[in-house]
């Protein structure tokens, strides 16, 4: 069972070489270009840059050309007072006419002004959803990438584990087979060893299953090996509070896009205001008809030219309907108002609380830093103190235990930090940089 578990650890690590591995850029890179959830964004943004043209707005006429043929066949007998009977059978009448008509609504209450601008701001808020969709995959891939490379290293640590109980185990052997060890310091050392490879296992478990979200971002194929690269203890220039929260309110996605949602529902203040106003528009139309007819008063008729006009329309009552759709609008406002003021200052406090995160987090890794140095330092010692029986295999067992916490409380200090200063990042608008 041993040696079962050690080849497949063997194995797995060998598969790994083959692989290619992910920097930091290139998870990001392939975010950007492969991520279907910004790819739809993409093409909302795009949808709603189509929408945003003065003939949506209002400003340009509509022009309708339009084509009637008529044929009609019927019997008919007309008697007239004088006397004389008009009669036919089976008699044909066909007209036609054509005419096309420009109809241009010149004012409208000042809705087409309101309108213009409110598709502007559409456009914006779209572009605003598009980075908020790209932060937040960027967010999520750099996350995953960061605990993948923080368990890649504990794999390090716990082959190394695994290396040292091994050791230990075959000089225990050795030492039962001279008689120098009972039979229970030779199972305590197989159970050791046993218990750092279910530990090598579980950690290859959590790897497959941090590989698989990562491969959801990027788009990857289900059956392609990711394997990152990087350093995992790296650190950026400290920042000062003042210069984060200055940051925030300038570049925050989310307060940007409550911002867009009150200009929003203003403007459709202004276009539900404008139903109140007359509407003055001009027409000019040609006209065309020509009919035929074997039966009636006129045996043929043709008619053509233009016409032009101007037409003023005000609806007094309409059911209150206007009257409903401003007041709604006018509550829109406020509550876009208030969803601003509650997305600032949750904002703003989560972005605090991250930053007094990453404060401790610095700190804890600075003494983790030093720490382990004296960690790996120990190791060797004890592993040629044991050859020469300064200290017994338990005394080993627990400096090896406490080397391995030690290395996870580094790593788990680095992934504090590392997903602190993307929370920052994540609220002052930081990830824009790697747009």
């Amino acid at each position: 069972m041993r040696t079962l578990i050690l080849s497949s650890i063997l194995l797995l690590s060998s598969l790994s070489i083959a692989q290619e591995k992910l920097g930091l850029e290139q998870v990001v890179s392939r975010v950007l270009s492969q991520n279907f959830g910004i790819q739809i964004a993409k093409i909302d943004t795009e949808i709603a840059k189509n929408e945003n043209n003065i003939g949506a707005a209002g400003y340009l006429p509509t022009l309708d050309v339009q084509a009637t043929q008529d044929l009609a066949q019927s019997t008919a007998r007309q008697e007239f007072i004088s006397g004389d009977v008009n009669e036919a059978t089976n008699a044909s009448n066909r007209a036609f006419s054509a005419g096309a008509m420009l109809n241009w609504t010149f004012f409208d209450g000042f809705k087409m002004f309101a309108t213009d601008k409110k598709l502007e701001e559409l456009e914006r808020f779209s572009e605003l959803n598009l980075r908020a969709s790209m932060e937040m995959k960027i967010y999520e891939a750099v996350v995953n990438y960061y605990t993948l490379l923080s368990l890649q290293e504990m794999e390090e640590v716990y082959t190394g584990a695994i290396e040292l109980s091994k050791m230990r185990k075959d000089y225990m052997q050795s030492r039962f087979n001279s008689g120098a060890a009972n039979r229970i310091q030779l199972m305590q050392a197989e159970l050791d060893l046993t218990a750092d490879s279910a530990a090598y296992i579980a950690n290859q478990q959590s790897q497959a299953q941090v590989k698989a979200d990562l491969s959801k971002v990027l788009q990857l194929p289900v059956t392609e090996e990711i394997i990152v690269e990087g350093d995992l203890g790296a650190q950026e220039k400290k920042q000062e509070w003042n210069a984060i929260a200055s940051q925030f309110m300038e570049q925050n996605t989310s307060i940007m896009q409550a911002k867009s949602n009150i200009a929003i529902s203003e403007l459709s203040t202004k276009e539900a205001q404008s139903r109140f106003y007359p509407q003055l528009s001009f027409y000019a139309a040609y006209d065309y008809g020509n009919s035929v007819n074997e039966v009636g008063f006129l045996a043929s008729n043709r008619s053509y030219g233009p016409s032009i006009g101007i037409t003023a329309k005000w609806s007094i009552l309409n059911h209150l309907s206007r009257a409903t759709e401003l007041k709604n609008s006018r509550l829109n406002e406020e509550r876009s108002q208030l969803a601003y003021q509650n997305d600032s200052i949750n904002a703003l406090a989560d972005l605090r609380n991250y930053y007094e995160v990453m404060q401790f987090a610095e700190e804890k890794l600075l003494f983790e830093q030093r720490n382990i140095s004296q960690t790996k330092s120990i190791i060797d010692i004890s592993e040629t103190a044991l050859k020469a029986g300064s200290i017994t295999p338990l005394e080993l067992r627990e400096i090896q235990y406490s080397a391995i916490q030690a290395e996870g409380r580094l790593l788990q200090s680095q992934i504090e930090y590392q997903t602190a200063r993307l929370n920052i990042s994540l609220l002052s608008g930081g990830f824009q940089s790697l747009f």
